[in-house]
Formats: C-alpha cells, sequence, structure tokens
C-alpha cells in the first residue's frame, strides 16, 4: 500500500493519508492517454500511455516521427503513426524527470485494447502472450506473425535505444 495525500470532504483543509494499492496510485497520477517526450539522439520523440498492467508497468506506445524541439500537446494529439509497444516504468521515469509529461490526448483506436504480444526466445520458439489488466499475463499459442509486439519491460536506456536504432519487432524474430 502507498500512502496519498487527500483532502478530507468534512470542512478540514488539512490533507489526510490514505492507503490506496500502488496500481491505483500510478493510474491516479498517470491515466490512460498522457503524452510524454523523451530525447534521444535523433530528437524527442513521444510517448503514449495506455494501460496500467498491475505487478509489471505502464503499456507505452512510441510515435514514428521525433521533433526537433519538446512537443506540445497539440502535436502529441496530431500524430498519426506509431512505432510499437512496450512495457516501460513511466511513473519512476516522470519523477527522475528522465521523461516530460506533454498532456493528455486521446488514444487512437487500434490502440485503446492491450495488444496481444508475444514471448519466449528465437531458439525456444516464440509463444503469444495475452496481458491480463489484473496483472500478469496467460499463453496463447504459438506466435507465427514476427510484427507481433514483444512483452518485454524496457528501461530509459534500452528505450533510447531502441528508438534510434529504428529497432522493430521484427528484429528479434
Amino acid at each position: 500500500m502507498t500512502q496519498v495525500a487527500a483532502k478530507a470532504t468534512v470542512g478540514a483543509s488539512a490533507p489526510m493519508a490514505v492507503s490506496a494499492p500502488r496500481g491505483l496510485v500510478s493510474w491516479l497520477l498517470h491515466p490512460a492517454g498522457l503524452s510524454f517526450s523523451l530525447t534521444t539522439d535523433s530528437g524527442w520523440a513521444v510517448g503514449l500511455m495506455t494501460s496500467y498492467i498491475p505487478r509489471i508497468g505502464h503499456l507505452i506506445w512510441l510515435a514514428e516521427p521525433t521533433f526537433e524541439h519538446i512537443p506540445t500537446v497539440e502535436e502529441a494529439a496530431a500524430i498519426q503513426r506509431w512505432r510499437w509497444p512496450v512495457l516501460f516504468p513511466l511513473d519512476a521515469a516522470i519523477r527522475r524527470k528522465i521523461v516530460k509529461p506533454i498532456g493528455m490526448i486521446r488514444i487512437p483506436p487500434a490502440m485503446q485494447r492491450i495488444p496481444l504480444m508475444r514471448s519466449g526466445r528465437k531458439n525456444m520458439g516464440w509463444q503469444n502472450a495475452v496481458l491480463l489488466d489484473t496483472g500478469g499475463s496467460r499463453p496463447s499459442g504459438r506466435a507465427t506473425d514476427p510484427a507481433t509486439p514483444v512483452y518485454k519491460v524496457v528501461n530509459d536506456t534500452r528505450l533510447r535505444e531502441m528508438l534510434t536504432s529504428g529497432w522493430r519487432p521484427e528484429n528479434e524474430w
């Protein structure tokens, strides 16, 4: 449980501590639709948080275009092409000022559901994995599409490398 400051509703103006599950705190502080920017060697990248998976992290999508300046919320909302989703510790990245929140934008319809992902290794065979919104995943048969996103949690350094190198899920087939 995490302590969250909340105002009492019965005439008190001082904050009081309320216990809430860590995942709920994350969702309240950074709800789905939060866009953010991240510096890379090729410019400012834009990310969009679409889901929070308890005990795993935030499902984020990265935009195709990069910017020569910190993008505005209007520029983030106008993005039409998104690369791929990945799991990322967004709360920690915001807290450490690794990423900069831009603002809330509408999640494109094709990105509103948690996508089918694949896990495993090339030499052992890829398996489809259905991420559960309650946390964890369940297997869903053998993966056959190299473009299926890879089920992995990445840190900011790896995320920057993936963006700068032009990484695609097919690169790990």
